[in-house]
């Protein structure tokens, strides 16, 4: 019969598990999906970001016609979709990598040659229409037409507004605590793995309780993380967010329902592993069960 004391001590040890198991799951979905490049690069397409870029950059260049007298014609070619979608993969990769300590400092590079060429054209057209003479202002005026387009392109083009984040001091504070992210899931599994060692000790007379035990603390962690996460993704609950710009909004949102998403599959993994921790406690079990009856009888 299974002491009082042993049940206690396996109580105890699976509420640290459960714990545990939750605390790995969250950290390791940071880790190797929230804060991976390559796991997020898919939204570029998934959200047609370039189109809701494209789309927001030709309405501002649109607007700013009256202010500026620049047509918004001499910008269409330089914000194509297709002409929008490196940078803004080139702008994704250069903010996680700044995240992750990797790169120094965020910035996007873009050879705006073309739409350099076609500003100079729109000027000297202008110049040559209106007797504008080519003097210092007239440079400085073209300087700053260029600059402006530019700025306008890569600011827009950043999607997860990095940029916008580290002059807040957002990004720089974050910066400080994604780099322990690595020594996080190791501690979170290796806190799993001494509680699941500690379990097995504890049920030393049967080991294969310890399997039920594990099969537990890792079904409830995955309840635990299954239930919210989907309460989310089915409510649409980030979709309350309040972003002006459409493809900001779409940028974040579907990088936090794709860490949703990743919970939900890593819930789902943990219940399957569960599954297999009862069924492998059932046959050992029973065939220890089987064992003692066949030696009782013997005697």
């Amino acid at each position: 019969m299974k002491k009082t004391s042993t049940y206690i001590a396996g109580v105890i040890l699976t509420i640290f598990l459960i714990f545990s198991c939750v605390f790995a799951a969250l950290a390791g979905v940071v880790r190797f999906r929230m804060l991976h490049t390559e796991a997020v690069l898919p939204l570029v397409a998934e959200q047609q970001l370039a189109e809701k870029v494209h789309a927001s950059l030709k309405a501002d260049f649109r607007a700013a016609e009256s202010t500026t007298g620049i047509s918004a014609s001499v910008y269409a070619d330089a914000i194509t979709p297709e002409q929008l979608e490196p940078m803004i993969r080139d702008g994704i990769k250069n903010g996680f990598s700044y995240l992750r300590g990797e790169t120094a400092k965020l910035e996007i590079t873009h050879d705006f040659q073309d739409l350099n060429g076609k500003i100079e054209q729109f000027f000297e057209i202008y110049a040559k229409e209106h007797h504008v003479e080519k003097d210092d202002a007239y440079s400085e005026a073209v300087r700053n037409a260029k600059a402006n387009a530019e700025e306008r392109i890569l600011s827009a083009c950043d999607v997860f507004r990095f940029g916008m984040l580290s002059e807040t001091g957002v990004l720089n504070t974050a910066k400080r605590f994604i780099p322990w992210a690595g020594y996080a899931v190791a501690a979170a599994f290796a806190a799993v793995l001494v509680f699941i060692v500690l379990l097995f000790f504890a049920n030393h007379r049967e080991p294969e309780t310890g399997l039920y035990w594990t099969g537990t603390g890792a079904l409830i962690a995955s309840v635990l993380l299954l239930i919210p996460a989907c309460w989310l993704q089915q409510t649409r609950w980030f979709d309350r967010f309040a972003v002006k710009a459409d493809h900001t909004f779409a940028a974040v949102t579907g990088y936090l329902y794709h860490g949703t998403h990743a919970v939900i599959v890593t819930a789902i993994g943990g219940i399957a592993a569960a599954v297999c921790c009862y069924l492998l406690f059932g046959l050992l079990h029973g065939l220890r069960r089987r064992k003692e009856r066949i030696r009782q009888a013997k005697h």
